[in-house]
């Protein structure tokens, strides 16, 4: 926020649109909805579970899930300088490099999809003590350092089994991969893990609606259950992207 609204009791937080797009992408890739959903009757696996809007009457689907925000518990911040246009700038053989005329490199998935490879933060990117801006060829903002943890809620309902095990692993990943979102992706920022915590559950709605105690109906995710690469799409494109062993 502009300095006068940047209050220290303010708490951060990781909004709970930037969490729902950042794992719909992710979704869409594994369930490959390629292809545009034309009307209500034939929409693809991500628009069925994230919701749709089409036009014309009667051509909107409200989502199965909901995305809270993910709240901060006391982060450290710094101000960052990223001065632009910054495309020169490729990170490969383990190691940042300037190129003079070339643009940023691009990681497509099946020639369609985005993802932006983890990466530590490159030469251009210069820590501030303070908003101490200096030239406008520059891109200036406050970041979340590493080692922080935020938490959030995700909720979802009416889920087949495939679409279970879809979101599930677009959520948890595995071990080495990572997710990415918010500013400066390009250049090593936004790197993030998410983990299922063990107080997570499905729903036993019968014992529910029979009066029964929660530790009756509240039934633990058992994530290694539920986490095949079987179902999902690109999977050996996906490792390679998202994987995080440069951090």
């Amino acid at each position: 926020p502009v300095a006068e609204h940047r209050n220290p009791s303010r708490q951060y937080a990781l909004p709970s649109k930037s969490l729902r797009g950042m794992l719909r992408h992710i979704y869409t890739i594994v369930s490959d909805s390629r292809q545009e959903s034309p009307d209500i009757n034939h929409l693809n696996p991500a628009d069925e579970l994230f919701g749709w809007v089409g036009r014309g009457p009667n051509q909107a689907l409200m989502g199965r899930l909901s995305i809270g925000f993910g709240f901060f518990d006391d982060p450290s911040l710094a101000w960052f300088k990223v001065p632009f246009p910054y495309g020169e700038w490729h990170y490969s053989g383990g190691q940042w490099r300037q190129t003079t005329g070339e643009s940023a490199a691009k990681v497509l998935i099946a020639k369609q999809w985005r993802l932006f490879p983890h990466t530590p933060l490159a030469p251009i990117v210069r820590q501030l003590d303070d908003f101490t801006p200096d030239t406008p060829q520059a891109s200036y903002f406050r970041a979340v350092l590493p080692g922080a943890k935020a938490r959030f809620t995700i909720r979802f309902w009416n889920l087949e089994d495939l679409e279970l095990k879809r979101l599930l692993w677009s959520v948890v990943l595995e071990p080495t991969l990572a997710h990415k979102m918010g500013h400066a992706r390009y250049l090593g920022f936004g790197s993030l893990r998410l983990r299922l915590l063990p107080e997570s559950y499905l729903i036993d709605w019968s014992a529910r609606y029979a009066g029964q105690p929660e530790t009756a109906w509240q039934r633990p995710i058992q994530v290694e259950d539920w986490l095949t690469s079987q179902v999902i799409y690109h999977y050996k494109a996906l490792k390679n992207a998202l994987n995080a062993d440069s951090l």
